[in-house]
């Protein structure tokens, strides 16, 4: 068996109230796992098809994928979190995935939002995601990968990172707030060979987040 969690969060700045007053924040807390062979996506599998268009839809439909990875994902509300704040989840922490093997590669994220909005609908926005400049940059990014070494980690990655993008500015864009983003594009050879990771106080791209979080796998010989 393998699981991947996160044990505790540091929220600096829960993104509410003015000069510290009515300093309380309803966070909405979301998590989810990418593994290799989910919504990784080769460059030579690219390029072997037909024409543009039929590269855009393959591209389209794996970016999707990750937002219905995202819409599905594990969640929970915490209200009144002030500034400053460790959250902890109890013994198990929130469970971010889990499997019978461990696997090759592991794309984890993490976002913590302060939100009077549905974030699941805007998640699953096609339409924002054919029109994005992400989106619209992301072929190029696949060519390029053909000449790095691991080619499938690299386009699994690239595909979280661009529904990153996607969602962040859909989150502007509706005047939600983003507390914070943490993202870890993990391979197994490199950063759990034996099946386990153990990180404490771990930053966010934001700067406003601390995350501990746990590999943990059993490997049968």
């Amino acid at each position: 068996m393998f699981y991947a969690r996160i044990n505790k969060i540091k929220v600096f700045n829960n993104r509410e109230g003015f000069l510290g007053l009515f300093n309380r924040a309803e966070l909405r807390i979301y998590g989810y796992a990418s593994p290799s062979g989910g919504a990784s996506l080769t460059p030579d599998e690219l390029l072997a098809l037909p024409d543009d268009a039929a590269r855009r839809q393959r591209l389209l439909d794996a970016v999707a994928t990750e937002a219905e990875h995202f819409a599905q994902s594990s969640h929970l509300q915490i209200d009144g979190v002030r500034d400053n704040q460790t959250l902890t989840f109890g013994e198990t922490g929130i469970l971010l995935y889990r499997s019978d093997a461990v696997p090759d590669a592991l794309h984890l994220q993490l976002w913590v939002i302060e939100s009077d909005e549905d974030v699941r609908r805007l998640a699953t926005d096609i339409d924002g995601i054919i029109n994005s400049d992400a989106f619209k940059g992301l072929a190029t990014a696949f060519i390029t990968a053909l000449a790095v070494s691991n080619p499938i980690v690299t386009a699994s990655i690239g595909l979280g990172t661009v529904f990153a993008n996607l969602l962040r500015q859909k989150l502007r864009a509706n005047r939600d707030d983003l507390v914070g983003y943490w993202q870890a594009a993990l391979h197994r050879a490199e950063h759990y060979p034996h099946g386990t990771r153990d990180r404490q106080d771990v930053a966010d791209t934001t700067g406003n987040l601390l995350v501990d979080y746990t590999l943990f796998g059993i490997i049968n010989n």
